[in-house]
């Protein structure tokens, strides 16, 4: 038995926005909208509204979703008493975005409502309509129910999760990723590939996110350097389309042990999320088929041989031959080692202690213990010396 959950509404292709502006009323005359600095991206939106003669308020985010700005931004909300909140921008934004939508009609800290170093209780209240509209192609937020935000505190990165937070409305515009930076391009690309890779190998799949994750690794293995490295606007738009189905699985699998690292790492590294996944991917893939080899563990070696057949549109291709896939892509991709943020620097044991108590390492397909998550920081960390001694 499964069941699948997403956004009530989607709409994807090109010019979506501007088709879908009117759909915007049914939810009130009164937004909240929350955008990247980029103000050009959100400038569709503000003539609507102006045409429309509806309130509007724009909160400009800078960085990390933390949970200190969310608590004051929820309180700038409820004064401000909006009939929607729209979040258009990159995975920070549209978390920042979800969380306001959750958050401005119920009652309370933010640390009632998130995990690790919250209470994890439910909302009492229904969120606010939320229209999300992204403009990279990495998180899939769009499509989810949770919002990731930076606790400074503890150093950490936790969960606000809900079935109330699935948008009401996404609108995906691939156009909105045209021009992007070729690293954050690689980074987002590397997210959307993360969630499908480990939705698909992890211990809970189910029929409907394995053919999800199928299509999605599929047009990110065919599109992501084209993408990426040359700005191909076809190529975009299915990696626009890999992120929605990643976000897709995501909420409706499970993560594995790369997401549970990158939790623990995020609140210690100054680095895009997307880009310690990314680097993570490939050692902890290693690992997992590592272990199950040592187990006689068929059904999780048969998952990575079909995903290493997806990848490299090889149907006679070795297990290992994933792994050398991701290696490939991070290095055609240029994308910066973890060496540059510190990654040697972090206490390893504290890392893989803190990645043991994520609920994204329970879906990993097999049990690794924290001697084999450090050792997997280790090879990172090994890989990065290694690289640069060759420069």
């Amino acid at each position: 038995m499964f069941q699948f959950m997403t956004s009530t509404r989607i709409i994807f292709g090109e010019g979506a926005l501007h088709d879908s502006l009117s759909l915007l009323n049914q939810f009130g005359y009164s937004a909240l909208l929350v955008t990247g600095q980029d103000q050009q991206r959100s400038q569709q939106l503000e003539q609507y509204f102006k045409q429309q003669n509806m309130r509007y308020q724009r909160l400009v985010i800078k960085g990390e979703p933390l949970i200190a700005m969310i608590e004051e931004l929820a309180a700038m909300g409820r004064t401000f008493c909006p009939d929607m909140v729209i979040g258009i921008g990159g995975g920070s934004v549209l978390d920042v975005a979800k969380s306001l939508a959750a958050l401005i009609p119920n009652q309370g800290s933010v640390y009632d409502y998130v995990d690790v170093v919250g209470r994890n209780v439910p909302l009492q209240v229904k969120s606010l309509p939320f229209i999300a509209i992204p403009t990279t192609a990495g998180t899939g937020a769009e499509v989810s129910k949770s919002a990731v935000l930076q606790s400074a505190q503890e150093q950490v990165k936790v969960n606000l999760s809900n079935v109330e937070l699935f948008p009401d409305l996404a609108i995906i515009d691939p156009t909105l990723t045209y021009g992007m930076d070729s690293v954050l391009s690689g980074c987002c690309a590397m997210d959307a590939f993360t969630h499908l890779m480990e939705a698909y190998v992890c211990g809970e799949p189910n029929p409907l996110t394995d053919m999800i994750c199928e299509e999605g690794l599929k047009r990110i293995s065919m599109s992501i350097l084209a993408a990426c490295r040359d700005d191909h606007y076809p190529s975009r738009s299915d990696m626009a389309f890999a992120a929605m189905l990643g976000g897709m699985a995501r909420s409706n699998a499970k993560l594995g042990a790369a997401h549970g690292l990158a939790s623990s790492l995020s609140g210690r590294l100054n680095a895009p999320h997307g880009l310690i996944t990314a680097r993570l991917s490939p050692y902890v893939m290693a690992e997992n088929i590592s272990v199950a080899i040592e187990l006689g563990r068929s059904d999780v070696l048969a998952r990575y041989q079909k995903l290493a057949v997806i990848l490299t549109m090889n149907s006679d291709a070795n297990i290992e031959d994933s792994v050398q896939w991701v290696d490939s892509i991070l290095t055609k991709l240029q994308l910066p080692l973890l060496s540059k943020y510190g990654l040697c620097n972090t206490t390893f044991e504290e890392v893989a202690e803190d990645a043991l108590r994520t609920c994204a390492i329970k879906g990993n397909p097999l049990p690794l213990n924290q001697q084999r998550l450090i050792t997997i920081l280790e090879q990172v960390c090994y890989r990065c010396c290694d690289y640069h001694s060759h420069d």
